[in-house]
């Protein structure tokens, strides 16, 4: 949120780079004034939010401060020429403090805090690398794994590379949500729609072989169902 539109369109610019980068799924809003913000703003619609220090004749901490009491869960980072604002930032538990003008570099830590602030919450990540950056992928988000070249794809909102293996992977994810179905696949048990001799056909439709030394594979997906069924 920044009343200079440059700022604001710069900042955008670096956000989205940084998204398209990390192939990460970011929806970015721009505000130009306090008020604006606050028309649209609801509980948990935001991760997270930059306030310019100064937003036309308004403070950005006291927009903070008028989100903070409805969103305890939201981010903040301030964003301005100077640093001499960032003590105002404790108050409404701001995360981080930027510098103008907002450089990827700079951008980058700021998600690298952000993403370490989120561990904190009830939803398990996975820390996987695309394109030597390293990116936390939510594990509800996978809904399959296969195997391509010498690393793996992840298949979930966005397709993802990977240079980790799969055996690797799936030392990382809950096990009683994600099984080996063949030598180059693993998929995630509550995406599976229906089973054949050969293969598992996915809740969209994607079908994923079932190879013959995976047999176990089978059991474990009924054992899922059983288990779904029971609670």
């Amino acid at each position: 949120m920044d009343d200079d539109p440059k700022d604001l369109g710069h900042l955008r610019d670096v956000l989205e780079t940084y998204a398209e980068t990390r192939n990460m799924d970011m929806e970015v809003s721009a505000f130009s004034s306090g008020s604006d913000l606050m028309k649209v703003f609801q509980p948990g619609k935001y991760e997270l939010i930059f306030f310019d220090n100064y937003i036309g004749n308004g403070l950005g901490i006291d927009f903070a401060r008028a989100v903070r009491t409805q969103d305890a869960e939201v981010e903040f980072v301030f964003v301005s020429m100077s640093p001499e604002f960032a003590v105002a930032g404790f108050e409404v538990r701001a995360m981080h403090y930027l510098i103008k003008p907002a450089t990827l570099e700079a951008i980058e830590k700021v998600f690298e805090r952000f993403l370490k602030h989120s561990l904190k919450s009830d939803a398990p990540m996975i820390e996987l690398t695309f394109d030597y950056h390293s990116v936390m992928v939510p594990v509800r988000s996978i809904r399959y794994l296969e195997i391509i070249g010498r690393g793996c794809c992840v298949h979930g909102e966005k397709d993802f590379q990977t240079n980790a293996t799969l055996k690797k992977i799936m030392e990382e994810l809950p096990p009683d949500e994600f099984v080996r179905t063949h030598s180059s696949y693993a998929v995630r048990l509550s995406c599976i729609r229906t089973m054949t001799k050969t293969d598992f056909v996915l809740d969209n439709g994607e079908v994923i072989p079932i190879g013959r030394a995976f047999n176990e594979c089978k059991s474990t997906y009924i054992e899922y169902l059983t288990k779904k069924q029971s609670q």
